[in-house]
C-alpha cells in the first residue's frame, strides 16, 4: 500500500492520478443534475472551437462530449504510468536515468491514452448524436419535456424529452424561468443555439384554452 500512495503521488503518474480525481468529481456533481454543460464536443465558440474541434478529429476523439475524452484519457494514462513505474520506474535509482525514464513514461502514457480512448469511444459515437440529427424539428415541435438542469432561462438550461422511444437531452431557453422537474412544451428550434425554445406547460395550455 505505501508503494501505491508513493507512485500515485509521484511524477508523472501524479498528472493523471489530478485529472481523474477532477473527472470523477465533475461525473458526481454532474449526475447530481448541478452541472449544466453547453459544451458537449469541445464546441469552445468561435476560433476556440475550431482550433479543439480540429484537434480531437485529428485524434480520433470527435464525437462524444469532451469531458469522457478526457475522462478516458486520463483513465488510460493513469494505468499505464501507474504500472510503468511499479515494473521499470521502481528498479532504476534515482538520477538522470530515472529523471529521463520519467519523462518518456509521460509521454507515452499519454499517447497510449489517447490511443485507447480513441477505440473506446467508436461505438458510443451514435449514443451522442445532436439531437436534431434524431428527428427532425417539426416532429419536436410541440413535445412535452421536463427540465433536468437547476434553472432555464434565455441564456441556458437543459431538459429530458421522449420521442417515439428515444430519450433526447435537450438544449432548451425560455423567457419564464423554470425549475428542475417543471414540464414544458417544445415551441421551436434556435439553430444559432443548437437549443429549443420552450413554453411552461399550463401557459401553453392557458394560450390554447383561449
Amino acid at each position: 500500500m505505501p508503494l501505491f500512495f508513493s507512485i500515485i503521488t509521484g511524477f508523472p503518474t501524479v498528472i493523471f492520478t489530478v485529472l481523474l480525481s477532477i473527472a470523477v468529481i465533475y461525473w458526481l456533481i454532474s449526475l447530481s443534475g448541478m452541472v449544466d454543460s453547453d459544451v458537449p464536443e469541445g464546441d469552445l465558440g468561435s476560433d476556440g472551437a475550431m482550433g479543439v474541434g480540429g484537434l480531437l478529429a485529428t485524434l480520433g476523439l470527435q464525437g462524444v462530449p469532451l469531458p469522457l475524452v478526457i475522462t478516458l484519457v486520463a483513465l488510460g494514462g493513469w494505468l499505464f504510468s501507474y504500472f510503468g513505474e511499479l515494473l521499470l520506474g521502481a528498479q532504476l535509482s534515482p538520477g538522470l536515468l530515472l529523471w529521463l525514464f520519467h519523462i518518456v513514461l509521460l509521454l507515452a502514457s499519454f499517447a497510449i491514452g489517447i490511443f485507447v480512448t480513441s477505440f473506446v469511444i467508436r461505438p458510443l459515437r451514435p449514443l451522442f448524436k445532436p439531437a436534431q440529427h434524431l428527428s427532425a424539428e417539426k416532429r419536436l415541435t410541440g413535445t412535452l419535456c421536463t427540465v433536468r438542469s437547476g434553472s432555464v432561462d434565455r441564456a441556458r438550461g437543459r431538459a429530458d424529452a421522449y420521442i417515439e422511444g428515444d430519450h433526447l437531452i435537450l438544449q432548451i431557453r425560455s423567457d419564464t424561468p423554470l425549475a428542475r422537474g417543471d414540464r414544458a412544451i417544445l415551441i421551436h428550434y434556435l439553430a444559432d443555439e443548437d437549443a429549443y425554445w420552450v413554453m411552461p406547460e399550463k401557459d401553453f395550455k392557458t394560450g390554447l384554452a383561449d
